[in-house]
């Protein structure tokens, strides 16, 4: 019975994990479009001359490497604490590599923004 409550816990906290990720990448892909339709309509603007792309290339750039390293870290990390729950293995390595994922995105955030 103790195994059927954690998978019952298991499936509940990933489906709403899965539903509030899936949220934000269509916020972000949401974003991209808006970015591209000003691109398109201002394209005009920017002469084929400048050798930098576009403001919005790289705003959209950015916005595609803040999500995807966001995603990436947080189903790397909801495996890591799942195996961790389910198997029970509480290992200072593990759980010292867990700690070092949970803080990868948080550090390089700031920098993308600032670069």
């Amino acid at each position: 019975m103790n195994y059927i409550i954690r998978a019952l816990i298991l499936t509940v906290a990933t489906s709403r994990d899965v539903f509030l990720v899936g949220v934000m990448l269509a916020s972000s892909a949401y974003m991209m479009i808006i970015l591209f339709r000003h691109q398109t309509q201002h394209k005009h603007l920017h002469s084929l001359s400048h050798l930098r792309a576009s403001p919005e290339m790289r705003a959209t750039q950015t916005i595609l490497l803040l999500v995807v390293s966001f995603v990436v870290m947080y189903w790397v990390d909801f495996i890591i604490s799942s195996t961790v729950v389910l198997l029970r293995m509480y290992n200072p390595v593990i759980l010292s590599v867990q700690k070092f994922v949970m803080n990868v995105y948080p550090t390089i955030t700031p920098l993308v923004q600032i670069s």
